[in-house]
């Protein structure tokens, strides 16, 4: 047992004999006022009882003072206990100098906040704020940018030109250039076409819910449907861009994509990379008029500066305009953290197209297992699409 805590008991112990010595003593002084009155006198005995009762208050007091001085040393350990009050009161005061023969403390117990202040305080009720608070979604733009249709079958099929062979000119003899040209055989051109299949890909995820909860918390029950919807389409945003197209993935955007090769060797920024790729594009007679990256590529293409003798002058950004309005080299950004930093992908809009087979869903049921005994509810998000790329060469895809 520590010295402090020695203390506090040695002096709970005397503060408990203090009050009950001044009960007795209060109750011998009424008597013997009683006395005085009827007799003007007072028994021995009575005088003797409060000679005793005086030398213990008295002890108690000295005691208390003892202790009071073991524990200077000792840290505050909060509101004074009923005997340092009453050592400390006026009443008491004048009882020691003799100027009152008996000494009283009322005690008062005081209403106040619990310390510090938390969730369990019994009398003051917390203000509690409506809504949930959660982390930003993020900006989902991919299913914006491409054409959507919708499909009634769990493949979607198309028609690829495989290859064409353009032998078309002039009517003439061929072995004979200075020949007539009439009642000649015509040059033959030749196309050949592939069939492309693309599946339609379910993505899903659930949660359980107790049927009480939902019940009692219709809040819950509409945050839940709207963030299970909302993990939904971060997903297909990650799978039209990113998905591998086994194991039941889409064939995202930039895993169909070209890989970009180098069309210039003087190549030193972002900037020139990127237009490097558009000529590649431009070769293939294609041209692309969208470019996909993550943010800090963006910004370091953004805050690239001429650094030509000091000159702080941006080559391309500019600080009086929005970060995400202004084109680079006429190619309307995409920038999002679905796109892996360090890598781009550019293309044509109208070479894919998005197929829906059922738009995003949320169902609810207890079918599930034993939900129903359990008073379970399994809450239920769901689609089904398909992304078609007509043309693999629209799109270009490389490293920064």
């Amino acid at each position: 047992m520590t010295d402090s805590t020695q203390v506090v008991l040695e002096r709970a112990d005397l503060e408990l004999a203090l009050t009950k010595a001044n009960e007795k003593y209060e109750a011998n002084a009424e008597a013997m006022q009683g006395q005085i009155k009827e007799s003007l006198s007072v028994s021995a005995d009575l005088l003797s009882k409060n000679e005793k009762l005086t030398e213990r208050i008295a002890e108690a007091n000295d005691r208390l003072v003892a202790l009071e001085q073991r524990g200077e040393s000792e840290p505050d350990a909060g509101p004074q206990s009923i005997g340092e009050r009453f050592t400390k009161s006026d009443a008491y005061k004048d009882y020691i100098g003799g100027r009152t023969s008996v000494a009283r403390l009322e005690l008062k117990t005081a209403i106040i906040n619990t310390f510090p202040v938390s969730s369990v305080q019994p009398l003051v009720q917390g203000q509690r704020l409506g809504g949930i608070h959660t982390t930003p979604n993020r900006r989902l733009t991919l299913r914006d940018i491409l054409p959507v249709g919708p499909t009634s079958s769990n493949l979607v099929e198309f028609t690829r030109e495989n290859a064409f062979t353009n032998n078309a000119g002039v009517q003439r003899d061929t072995a004979s250039p200075l020949a007539a040209v009439e009642n000649q055989t015509k040059p033959e051109s030749a196309i050949t076409f592939t069939l492309a299949t693309v599946p339609v890909v379910t993505l899903a995820h659930w949660i359980p819910l107790s049927k009480q909860v939902v019940a009692d918390s219709p809040l819950l029950m509409s945050y839940v449907n709207g963030r299970l919807v909302y993990g939904l389409k971060l997903k297909e945003e990650t799978q039209l861009l990113l998905g591998l197209g086994t194991g039941g993935e889409i064939t995202g955007l930039q895993t169909g994509a070209t890989a970009y090769t180098v069309e210039s060797p003087q190549l030193t920024n972002e900037i020139d990379i990127v237009r490097d790729a558009i000529t590649q594009a431009q070769v293939a007679e294609y041209s692309p008029n969208f470019i996909v990256l993550n943010p800090v590529d963006w910004d370091s293409i953004q805050r690239k500066k001429t650094g030509i003798s000091g000159d702080q002058t941006y080559v391309y950004g500019n600080p009086h305009e929005s970060w995400q309005s202004t084109p680079l080299w006429g190619l309307t950004p995409i920038v999002t953290n679905s796109q892996t930093a360090g890598k781009f992908l550019m293309g044509d809009v109208n070479a894919a197209m998005i197929f829906d087979r059922e738009q995003a869903s949320v169902e609810m049921s207890m079918s599930n297992g034993t939900d129903f005994v359990k008073n379970m509810v399994t809450v239920l998000a769901e689609e089904r699409l398909a992304l078609a790329i007509f043309r693999t060469e629209a799109f270009i895809t490389g490293s920064l």
